[in-house]
């Protein structure tokens, strides 16, 4: 298996090249919590991924979800537009050799939309530590 540098190094890249919305799921020891949706996803230090929550040890990723989706207008009287990306996120990802699990979810942006359908691709964090620090 890749080191966590090599595995989520190039879906940082990625996402931040194409802009997608990402979130992610991490663990504070028994209770899972899905962070919220943004355009962040990097490692700022070898051993955390931040998303827009902040950062976050490799070892409390759960899992990575980008969506297939992006927003435009919503804004300032601008009508909301969802625009569906699904074909170039992956052919994107298959490029850079990552398979994920095509899902459905909701997903929402605070004082601009809540609760819309949207595709994701999730990766599991191979990386995630299943004992308490």
């Amino acid at each position: 298996m890749k080191d966590a540098e090599s595995y989520w190094g190039p879906v940082c890249q990625l996402v931040s090249r194409l802009r997608c919305w990402v979130r992610v799921s991490y663990a504070e020891g028994s209770a899972s919590y899905e962070g919220w949706w943004g355009q962040l996803l990097t490692m700022p230090v070898k051993g955390y991924l931040e998303a827009a929550g902040g950062p976050t040890p490799l070892r409390d990723i759960e899992w990575v979800e980008v969506a297939l989706s992006r927003v435009k207008g919503g804004i300032a009287g601008r009508p909301l537009e969802i625009i569906d990306r699904k074909d170039e996120i992956l052919a994107a990802f298959n490029e850079i050799q990552m398979n994920g699990e095509l899902r459905k979810t909701t997903w929402s942006l605070p004082g601009i939309f809540e609760d819309e359908p949207v595709q994701v691709v999730r990766f599991m964090n191979p990386f995630r530590s299943m004992q308490s620090p």
